[in-house]
């Protein structure tokens, strides 16, 4: 056996930090040996008669790692903005990395914020529960703009979700609480580590 070992003669040594790639032989493939950061993202063509906004087909692209919750008393999802009081926007009901990360709501956290989807409801009509006609809406944030009398959320609605839904499946979707009262009965702006996505096709709720 030989002691003298192979030299790379190539010059294509690693770079710290970067990905590493290796390609195979039979076709331009390339095999992505480490990767510091994946994401999950979707794209989906949505296409929902029951949307409450006139553009029914889009083509919309998810991270789907994260879901925002927001509920707000009263509120009918029927303009194109709605505020959260600033000391219920992701103060609550929300992992402190992910408050660390996106509650200071700087440029650079908004945009990180407009990748994930969104639910949208008005408080339970009940305590713990809601009935059969309450909607809550699936869809995303446009922008975040913050205001003197609060945070200001764009947003598009896409499709709607019956909300009693959620609360039956409270574990599915990262819902805290109990039976007699959980977060959809208090207005407050949350992100959860949920794939939402896959959590409402687990509860039958089709979008894609």
């Amino acid at each position: 056996m030989s002691d003298n070992l192979p030299v790379n003669s190539s010059g294509n040594l690693p770079v710290p930090g970067k990905a590493a790639e290796i390609t195979v032989s039979g076709g331009n493939n390339n095999f992505v040996a480490h990767a510091d950061t994946v994401e999950n993202n979707i794209t989906v063509m949505l296409n929902d008669p029951r949307s409450r906004r006139g553009a029914n087909r889009a083509r919309v692209t998810f991270n789907t790692d994260f879901y925002h919750l927001f509920v707000i008393l009263g509120e009918k999802f029927e303009d194109d903005y709605f505020l959260v009081p600033k000391d219920r926007a992701l103060t609550e009901s929300t992992n402190d990395e992910l408050k660390t990360k996106y509650a200071s709501l700087t440029p650079e956290a908004v945009e990180g914020l407009k990748r994930y989807p969104a639910i949208f409801a008005d408080e339970n009509h009940s305590y713990g529960k809601t009935d059969d006609a309450q909607d809550a809406y699936f869809g995303f944030v446009k922008d975040v703009k913050i205001q003197d009398n609060g945070i200001k959320i764009y947003y598009t609605v896409i499709t709607a979700i019956p909300q009693q839904i959620l609360n039956e499946q409270c574990f599915e979707f990262g819902i805290c609480g109990a039976r007699s009262f959980n977060e959809l009965n208090r207005t407050h702006w949350a992100l959860k580590q949920i794939n939402l996505i896959e959590a409402l096709q687990k509860t039958g709720v089709q979008i894609i």
